[in-house]
């Protein structure tokens, strides 16, 4: 099979939303002439970008209007393409931390690892900012469960009276707080008023956290998203709309040893 020629310039077009939020600029495209097409069409792949196939007789200077008629499709076919590219890399070894950050405390600890004759690690912090490990610390197992479990405990001791004071002040009580670590929500509200919250809301920024529990709390009125929700959610948080960008690309805040298996 003859290859067909492409073009070698690689041009870069700019995408106002989608993937330039999460993976930076958007892909390159190339333009690919072929015999046999009888028609524009779009190839996407992590490791060429976008590839737009003309025929001959195409006009290229049309290229441009062709890639913004199908912008929405080419971002979906971008981000599939990147987390399929991810995927199929194997993960490197997991690596315990030295420091732990916790944006949301605005603390940054230390980690010592303790090496004792306990067959379980535990995990305890002290006031002079060190988190020391101690058990059979060469079982990287046991010390990142142990790591969780301080992260859970600490999301009781500050994420959960965090909430309940917050409700206070805008007057949107809940029933009770549950503290999990999820894989895909940073907190949801069900029709019985309880809020769930996850753990792994101490590695970000306190103004997204405050975002996350006005969020769940306007759904103790409202659990649907409708306009009245928005409405409600607007009226405690005017800048919601910026924070919620930031917060759909805040999961890289959160570290590979805290997150759920």
């Amino acid at each position: 099979m003859r290859r067909t020629k492409t073009d070698d310039r690689q041009l870069h077009f700019f995408w106002p939303t989608g993937p330039a939020a999460v993976d930076g600029p958007g892909p390159a495209y190339s333009v690919r002439h072929s015999k046999r097409a009888k028609h524009v069409s779009l190839e996407v792949s992590a490791q060429k970008g976008v590839v737009v196939v003309v025929p001959r007789w195409f006009d290229q200077s049309g290229i441009p209007a062709v890639l913004a008629d199908n912008r929405t499709w080419i971002d979906r076919a971008w981000r599939r393409a990147l987390a399929d590219a991810r995927a199929a890399k194997p993960e490197p070894p997991l690596r315990l931390p030295n420091h732990v950050c916790l944006p949301s405390l605005g603390q940054k600890l230390r980690v010592e690892y303790r090496r004792t004759a306990s067959r379980n690690a535990t995990a305890r912090d002290h006031t002079d900012g060190r988190l020391i490990v101690s058990g059979p610390v060469r079982n990287t197992a046991a010390c990142r469960a142990a790591l969780r479990r301080w992260i859970a405990r600490k999301a009781h001791r500050h994420l959960v009276p965090w909430l309940q004071e917050l409700s206070r002040e805008l007057d949107l009580p809940f029933a009770r707080t549950v503290v999990r670590n999820q894989r895909t929500r940073w907190a949801s509200c069900s029709w019985t008023k309880t809020i769930s919250i996850n753990q792994s809301l101490l590695f970000l920024p306190p103004e997204l956290v405050r975002y996350v529990f006005i969020h769940e709390l306007a759904h103790t009125i409202h659990l649907s998203h409708s306009r009245r929700y928005w409405a409600l959610v607007r009226r405690h948080q005017p800048d919601y709309k910026h924070l919620e960008k930031e917060l759909s690309a805040a999961g890289d805040c959160v570290p590979r040893w805290s997150r759920p298996e």
